[in-house]
């Protein structure tokens, strides 16, 4: 500081020296030369100055209103025809990978949806009668020749797309027209781009302030701006050409500007001693709920803050949806400010970021980063409502006697058969009417019922953190809420059920994966709320990592006991889904899979997904692992309701 006074000082001093010479109290003698050498070096000290000037330099400020994006399945087309590569597949060029990947992805729906073995579906494929489309059956075929009219050429060069381009996008209909049966395969979907590489998750561009680990005030750094740079450049090459024209204006008018670029250097930004106050309207909301956030900033030091910008720490679980969670003000001593927004809160612990501070001095040529701790966390827990229909569980014997429907004769209330009278049997049990037609005593049995017990399995891994679109829910929210309603509705019924988690740990790729163990009671159902909202494996933002899912599958089989069915929650949208259902169901684990729907249609990449993911859903099925499609419009009591139709039917 000592050092920009005096530079400021000698400025000045030169300044008034320089006004005095030029209304002449002051008489300075000079050599022509002397003055030319002076204003050739100013001119070239300029120059070099302004060419090596950098922009102005300020800090990006984070982008708390956005919420976190995570990708749609077949957010490249690429990674959707790779999941239909076989291990055969050999190496190649990228066009023919394209090829080969959608050969697979045509011989798969083929010999699911199509009545084919695999030997023949290859060659319907080969022969192209496996579409009634001429382009999409040559462009997989090696022996047929694609077909190309005038009309075609006329059509690809107003589209600007080409030959390759129109064979993927027509090729990827017709597959996707036999998947769905024959509904769907119109063609029209949107032209195919080769450059289509890059996932959803790299166009976030939400920046976090920091941890919540810091406490108090925490300084980060300090920076030029480069504000004023020009203006220095600017009075150099004045006086410089003032001096050599021998034009007493210009050179007044560089003094000017050096006395400016003097201002620029005289200050450096305070050192504040900001306090924050963070008041919530509600500090336990429910999902979905909206409450309005207080920020108190006050200066509680004796020094004013000419430049002060606030960016408040919102969660990545919260969306800014009014006001807005940043300002720009200066305080006076003991001077506060109060910051106002609305958020909307998701299932989830949510603990707030540390408040970003930046702090400029007058000259705004120099800024500091501050970090202010001020911890506040919300826990917002999935509400465990039961749903109005049963939870599709399979068929499964156990030692206890309540609810769930076995094979077995027994005590219960839907008819299984009639047997002869034993002593011993309930009177309520003997069939009165046989008897006063036959005369005959017999016992009407039925289907006895005995208590389920339920583990449910949330798939929380990296990859099943989808959405159909970057406003929508994602996979693991409605795996999670939907949990919840599972596990209420078995607890209403009298079954006892306990709680799993698969995939990463943010923070913690260590940590013990999530595990209750079944049980029933009001304390358990408290717990099993608590652990879906608290524990990092159900974190609302993508893991980093991608989580040791084989390992965390071992232990689970160890924690599991004889008869324990499974209710699985899965996206289904990778191959390591359908392979934890099937291993869980290979062990004796009855597993039934409810599956939220994160699909879109959007691109050719989004149908050749959702063609994927049906195929998946196709081969547990044929396996004997019951899969219940949840569709992102539909609430999952719809969804149950009308699975429980089908039954019955």
């Amino acid at each position: 500081m000592n050092g920009r006074r005096l530079a400021l000082a000698l400025g000045l001093a030169a300044f008034v020296a320089a006004v005095a010479v030029l209304i002449g109290v002051l008489d300075v003698g000079f050599s022509r030369t002397a003055l030319v050498v002076v204003g050739l070096v100013a001119i070239a000290i300029g120059l070099r100055a302004l060419f090596a000037r950098e922009p102005p330099r300020s800090v990006d400020t984070p982008d708390p209103e956005r919420s976190t994006v995570v990708p749609t399945p077949g957010a490249t087309l690429h990674g959707a025809i790779d999941a239909f590569r076989t291990s055969e597949t050999r190496y190649s060029v990228t066009g023919r990978r394209t090829v080969e990947g959608l050969r697979a992805a045509t011989i798969a729906v083929l010999s699911r949806f199509d009545g084919n073995d695999e030997e023949t579906a290859r060659r319907r494929l080969e022969t192209g009668e496996w579409t009634d489309d001429e382009v999409a059956a040559a462009f997989l075929s090696e022996s047929l020749e694609v077909p190309r009219s005038a009309r075609d050429w006329v059509a690809d060069t107003v589209r600007g797309t080409s030959r390759f381009r129109t064979g993927v996008r027509r090729a990827v209909a017709a597959i996707e027209d036999i998947a769905d049966g024959g509904d769907g395969g119109d063609g029209s979907l949107p032209r195919y781009d080769p450059r289509e590489g890059a996932s959803a998750v790299d166009g976030d561009r939400r920046h976090r302030t920091a941890t919540s680990a810091v406490e108090g005030t925490e300084r980060r750094c300090e920076r030029a701006t480069g504000y004023w740079r020009g203006v220095g450049v600017l009075a150099l090459v004045a006086v410089g050409v003032g001096v050599v024209a021998e034009s007493p204006a210009v050179v007044l008018a560089g003094v000017v500007g050096v006395g400016y670029a003097g201002f620029s250097r005289a200050f450096d930004p305070p050192e504040p001693e900001l306090s924050i106050e963070r008041e919530l309207s509600d500090p336990d909301p429910a999902p979905g709920d909206e409450i309005e956030v207080s920020v108190t900033i006050a200066n509680e030091s004796d020094g004013f803050v000419p430049d002060l910008r606030i960016v408040d720490g919102v969660p990545a679980g919260m969306a800014v949806t009014e006001g807005a969670s940043r300002l720009g003000t200066a305080l006076r001593p003991g001077e506060d400010v109060v910051l106002e927004y609305t958020v909307s809160v998701g299932r989830g612990s949510h603990e707030f970021d540390p408040v970003l501070a930046i702090v400029g001095d007058l000259s705004r040529s120099t800024e500091r980063e501050y970090l202010i701790g001020a911890p506040t966390t919300v826990v917002c827990e999935p509400e465990l409502r039961p749903i109005a229909a049963p939870v599709p569980l399979r068929t499964a014997g156990t030692s206890f006697s309540g609810r769930l429907q076995t094979s077995d004769g027994g005590a219960g209330t839907t008819f299984h058969s009639v047997r002869e009278y034993r002593k011993g049997d309930a009177l309520s049990r003997v069939d009165w009417n046989r008897r006063a037609k036959t005369g005959e005593l017999t016992t009407l049995q039925f289907h006895e019922e005995r208590a389920a017990r339920v583990v449910v399995l949330v798939d929380a891994r990296r990859d099943a953190y989808l959405a159909p679109d970057p406003d929508a829910v994602h996979a693991v929210d409605r795996s999670v809420v939907g949990a919840g309603r599972i596990a209420a509705t078995l607890l209403a019924d009298g079954d006892t059920v306990g709680l799993a988690g698969i995939g990463a740990i943010p923070g913690a790729e260590d940590a013990e994966p999530c595990w209750l163990p079944p049980a029933s009671g009001r304390h358990h159902e408290v717990r099993f709320a608590e652990l879906l909202a608290t524990h990092p494996q159900f974190s609302a933002n993508p893991p980093t990592g991608e989580g040791r899912w084989l390992w965390q599958l071992r232990g689970l089989r160890r924690r599991l006991s004889t008869g324990t069915q499974i209710v699985m929650l899965t996206p289904l949208c990778d191959y390591v889904s359908a392979e934890i259902a099937r291993r869980l169901d290979a062990r004796g684990y009855p597993v039934t899979v409810v599956s939220p729907d994160p699909t879109a249609d959007e691109t050719a990449g989004q149908r050749l997904a959702r063609v994927g993911r049906a195929v998946r859903r196709f081969d547990l099925q044929r396996a004997g692992i019951p899969v219940v499609d949840w569709p992102a419009a539909e609430a999952i009591d719809a969804v149950f309701a009308r699975r429980a139709a089908g039954d019955r039917r």
